[in-house]
């Protein structure tokens, strides 16, 4: 719900502003964006896995609210500051990409950022806590309230004013709404818990999120101001990895609770039950996700004409090319790759990869964007996500075993690949609809799953079905 709530959104704002304002829009993102990250200070992290085990390990949960509480105040106190920050320093950056005009924007970037920086560690809070009926009504509300701002906002014609102002409102209203029914989690006895490894997994999160700014779409968007390329074709690169950021919303939520279950195996099997584990995620979560890229890359053109517009149907090209690199991305698991690193205790190679890959797409950047442009920012980032998941995953399996999951995901290429070819073929004799050919697409990848029998070998992965009991096992009232 949450996420067609969020799509609505994005449809609704991307035919609002239109190319030009929607580059803008873009460029204006990445100043929130990139200070949230170094305002992160890897607190999500600590979170997401540290607490957990304070709580099993103290049944008063004293020293979890003594963490809790202690990341809350230097999350407020740290986000005070770099509020200052982006207020004296935002001049001088705007200057460097060649847009003093934005400073227009400035107290309402100052506000955006708070409200993000605030709804990342309480999201993350609630999500560890495994409350997934209240965080989907908070993000429910909140995704509804935005839409309602927006629609009023659209209507007096405040322009990106009106979209940024739209999200503000209503992340106050769920960043409220997160601390008055986390109270309990804050408020009440504390106890003083050892640091343990904590600093260092703090450190280490925060390398690896502040380093991989290189790796973000914002770090494109930022590259292409300083190489001047129009604010039009900044807009379309906005829409292609927007829509495709998309393509994974039945993942929401995977990959932090992947955290917490590959911990908890790690302790208490080690790592062949590990292996078998990581095995099953990623197998079944290819099964997710690549139909839906497969299914928007052969059905690019129609798909964005249908949703955003022909006025937008030049960004056909750039969808398919990171389409394509996000969904091989994506079926190699590089939602999991990291927390597998964390949990295996190879924190450093994590960061050691994340450098590589910053580098990596900063220097294709530099080479790709003055020749082609917005394509080139697309190739760039591309070529870095595959190359970073593969170099995660070389490391992992040198740990465990994760070979039986990589037939699955060619399996599962090859089901996606056939089944487009009905819709192909409509699309070449230029009678393609978009519902049409979705229809024909799942009618015939439905069909293949049936005959060859796919949840049954993705069960085989564990020698036992899927279920989500197995997922959480003993564990789950915790």
């Amino acid at each position: 719900m949450v996420q067609i709530l969020l799509f609505a959104i994005s449809i609704l704002l991307t035919r609002y502003l239109g190319k030009k304002n929607l580059g803008d829009y873009a460029t204006l993102l990445v100043i929130p964006v990139f200070i949230r990250l170094l305002n992160s200070f890897g607190f999500e992290t600590l979170i997401n896995a540290k607490l957990p085990a304070l709580n099993i390990r103290d049944s008063s949960r004293g020293e979890g609210r003594y963490l809790v509480s202690r990341l809350l105040a230097l999350r407020f106190t740290t986000t005070v500051m770099f509020c200052a920050l982006i207020y004296y320093c935002l001049p001088y950056y705007l200057s460097l990409i060649h847009r003093p005009e934005f400073i227009e924007f400035r107290w309402v970037l100052i506000f955006y950022f708070a409200v993000i920086t605030i709804d990342s560690i309480l999201s993350t809070l609630f999500m560890t806590l495994l409350r997934f009926k209240v965080l989907v009504k908070i993000e429910s509300l909140g995704a509804f309230l935005n839409l309602i701002f927006l629609i009023i906002f659209i209507r007096m014609d405040y322009g990106i004013y009106g979209v940024l102002y739209a999200y503000v409102a209503s992340l106050v209203v769920t960043n409220l709404s997160y601390l008055i029914l986390a109270r309990d989690q804050y408020l009440g006895p504390k106890k003083m818990s050892a640091c343990g490894d904590m600093k260092h997994l703090a450190w280490v999160s925060y390398g690896i999120t502040f380093l991989g700014f290189g790796l973000m779409t914002q770090s494109d968007v930022l590259l292409m101001n300083f190489f001047k390329v129009d604010g039009g074709e900044i807009g379309l690169y906005h829409l292609a990895t927007g829509l495709t950021g998309t393509m994974v919303f039945l993942l929401s939520g995977v990959a932090p609770m992947a955290l917490s279950l590959f911990s908890e195996t790690f302790s208490k099997d080690g790592l062949e039950e590990l292996g078998k584990l990581y095995c099953k995620i990623v197998g079944f979560s290819s099964y997710l996700t690549v139909p839906i890229y497969m299914f928007c890359i052969f059905n690019s053109g129609v798909l964005i004409n249908f949703i955003y517009g022909s006025v937008f149907k030049e960004a056909s090209l750039a969808l398919v090319i990171f389409s394509a690199f996000a969904g091989i991305q994506t079926a190699l698991g590089n939602n999991f790759t990291v927390s597998t690193l964390y949990v295996i205790h190879k924190r450093n190679e994590a960061i050691r990869t994340t450098i590589e890959g910053s580098v990596l797409n900063i220097g294709l950047n530099f080479l790709l964007i003055p020749v082609f442009g917005m394509l080139g920012a697309i190739t760039a980032t591309g070529i870095t996500m595959v190359y970073m998941v593969l170099r995660q995953l070389k490391i992992i399996s040198n740990e465990i075993e994760i070979a039986p999951v990589f037939p699955v995901i060619g399996k599962c290429f090859l089901y996606c690949l056939i089944a487009s070819i009905p819709p192909l073929i409509l699309t070449l004799i230029h009678a393609e609809n978009l519902i049409i050919n979705l229809l024909l697409y799942l009618t015939a990848l439905v069909a293949i799953l049936f005959w060859t029998k796919v949840l049954s070998d993705l069960g085989l992965l564990m020698n036992q079905p899927l279920s989500l009991k197995n997922f959480y096992g003993e564990k789950k009232q915790t």
